[in-house]
């Protein structure tokens, strides 16, 4: 009877300690736990959830720059498509002057051998009812059919004449090689006095045969 009570007092004294130790390293043990626990997961989501943020942002600019372009195409076709029946100038916001007038045209497949400006059907006419800018563009894809003249190679020279007046204003490229295709543009601004202008575009070559399978002009009349 005795050592049973003596087990007893064993047992619970045993008990008691057991929750003691437990209440006592109860606040540590989540800690413990925690601070055991690997972060690389939380990490690399949270690194995601960035990246997609980012891209989000990206995509919103990119929308809005698409927007605002086509709006700038609508306008301007607005007014290409009312241009004939103005009766007044238009102010275009982008440069802050009046465009009087707009006359474009395209070329077919024209071909020269002159080492002599040739007229290839280039031209325009355009109306300044006031001193004005002619703001001209022209674009060929031009060619060169023939084996080259010399190490340069052959020239294809593209000139700006203002009412058959030569302006000095001209674009060329050389084409080294029999039948080498380098396309040639021409971008200027000429002042006009008020009228009727005729703007064209002639060409000619140092060698060979000069070939343009098509070619564009565009000229615009601008307040000075």
């Amino acid at each position: 009877m005795k050592s049973k009570s003596v087990f007893v007092v064993i047992i619970g004294v045993f008990l008691s300690l057991l929750v003691f130790l437990v209440i006592y390293f109860k606040p540590v043990l989540p800690s413990v736990i925690n601070s055991n626990l690997p972060l690389t997961n939380t990490g690399f989501v949270d690194g995601l959830k960035n990246k997609v943020q980012l891209l989000e942002e990206k995509v919103n600019r990119l929308s809005q720059q698409q927007t605002d372009l086509n709006k700038t195409l609508e306008d301007f076709n607005k007014y290409i498509s009312s241009h004939s029946a103005q009766t007044t100038p238009t102010v275009m916001p982008l440069i802050g002057k009046s465009i009087f007038d707009l006359a474009s045209i395209r070329g077919s497949l024209f071909t020269t051998s002159s080492f002599n400006y040739t007229p290839m059907g280039m031209y325009v006419n355009i109306k300044c009812p006031k001193n004005c800018y002619l703001w001209i563009n022209f674009y060929s894809s031009a060619k060169n059919l023939g084996e080259p003249a010399s190490a340069q190679g052959n020239i294809n020279t593209f000139g700006l004449f203002l009412d058959n007046a030569d302006q000095s204003i001209y674009s060329q490229a050389s084409y080294p090689a029999a039948s080498a295709s380098v396309p040639v543009s021409l971008n200027t601004v000429v002042p006009a006095v008020a009228g009727v202008h005729t703007v064209e575009v002639r060409s000619k070559t140092s060698g060979g045969t000069l070939q343009s399978d098509s070619s564009a002009l565009q000229v615009f009349a601008i307040e000075r």
